[in-house]
């Protein structure tokens, strides 16, 4: 089930626009893997997060961490019988949009260039090979014969 729907999409505009108020909510490694759990199940209660997690955890554990991403405005919730099912309200992409954000912000960066070169050195320590289509594409932006970068 895909979280970010037409009919979801003042839910993300409306998160966005928070967003731009206040700098994204810091995550731990904890609500990192919880999102990660309900972005690939669409939605999902405590215990479902909780049979997907690697980590010995307790339930309430795993309530509270999902509690304090619906407190961050990054789950929404409906109620289902005594449990609750959680969604997301933001996808996977828009949430690194806005670090990247962020990270912009903190570093002034008017035009974006250094983001970009950064963005680009760190390809060459994760992925040489993406790091290098991107490289070429960057330095020969009208070359129709150089591969495109995945999106």
């Amino acid at each position: 089930m895909n979280t970010v729907s037409e009919g979801n999409n003042s839910v993300i505009k409306g998160w966005l626009h928070q967003l731009k108020r206040s700098r994204t909510p810091s995550l731990g490694q904890r609500e990192l893997n919880a999102l990660d759990v309900v972005w690939a199940k669409g939605q999902c209660s405590a215990q479902d997060v909780l049979d997907e997690l690697d980590d010995d955890v307790s339930l309430s554990t795993v309530q509270s961490t999902l509690e304090r991403l619906h407190r961050k405005i990054l789950l929404q919730r409906t109620k289902s019988g005594r449990a609750f099912l959680y969604q997301a309200k933001v996808t996977r992409s828009e949430l690194i949009s806005s670090l990247i954000h962020d990270i912009r912000d903190d570093f002034g960066a008017e035009d974006g260039t250094a983001l970009i070169v950064g963005f680009i050195d760190f390809l060459a320590s994760t992925d040489p090979d993406l790091h290098q289509r991107m490289r070429g594409a960057l330095e020969n932006p009208d070359d129709s014969d150089s591969p495109e970068p995945p999106c």
